[in-house]
């Protein structure tokens, strides 16, 4: 119990709206939400698994119930099924099924033809306290989408921001000077030079066989 306890203590805000709103809508399809009652006071008096909507109030309890359960059961430390997606877009799903369900029963609810014998059409405590269950969802998963909550129970996993190994292998690796081409002669320049060595040797040849003519 105190585990539940600490648990519940550091659930994150955001979460607790989800716990708390999907509690509310479960309480509140077992509420009366509309009344069938004419002058006379005679009629009955339908809740949100009853009546000819009963299947709009099905589905929006079973949406409550994903809810809820999803909350409740990480805090008495069940393992939840993973999701392909964020699980706020789950409570938002739902939560937005919910919302079409509610205004599907109150169009019909207040729809001239439906209950024409009835002198006053209000809505019950059922459906008020779903309302506000669904706004409070809403409000939870908007916001665990936005920035999700700190989970004590995972710990945290710090990686360096540069591989020192790489680092150090990458800078032992020598580098290979590159070797530049010498530039391309034309046939010029090329008949040129082999005129001035020629020059050059017959000028050496002169000074060997005649070393006194100076």
């Amino acid at each position: 119990m105190e585990t539940f306890k600490l648990r519940l203590k550091r659930l994150p805000a955001k979460e607790k709206l989800i716990l708390i709103g999907g509690l509310l809508v479960i309480i509140g399809a077992f509420f009366p939400w509309y009344k069938d009652l004419d002058k006379f006071r005679t009629g009955d008096t339908f809740l949100g698994v009853t009546g000819p909507l009963y299947l709009a109030g099905i589905i929006i309890l079973m949406c409550g119930v994903v809810s809820f359960g999803t909350i409740f059961s990480r805090l008495i430390g069940k393992s939840t099924a993973k999701l392909p997606f964020h699980e706020g877009y789950l409570h938002l799903g739902g939560a937005g099924l919910s919302i079409l369900m509610i205004i599907l029963t109150t169009s019909v609810y207040f729809h001239p033809k439906f209950g024409i014998n009835l002198t006053e059409k209000t809505i019950g405590i059922g459906m008020l306290m779903a309302m506000v269950g669904v706004g409070l969802v809403i409000l939870g998963s908007v916001l665990t989408i936005r920035k999700r909550g700190v989970n004590f129970e995972e710990e945290g996993k710090l990686e360096p921001l540069i591989d020192v190994a790489d680092r150090i292998q990458s800078d032992i690796k020598p580098k290979i000077p590159e070797i530049k081409k010498a530039p391309e002669r034309t046939p010029f320049e090329m008949q040129k030079s082999i005129n001035s060595f020629l020059e050059e040797n017959s000028l050496s040849e002169k000074n060997v066989n005649n070393p006194l003519n100076e």
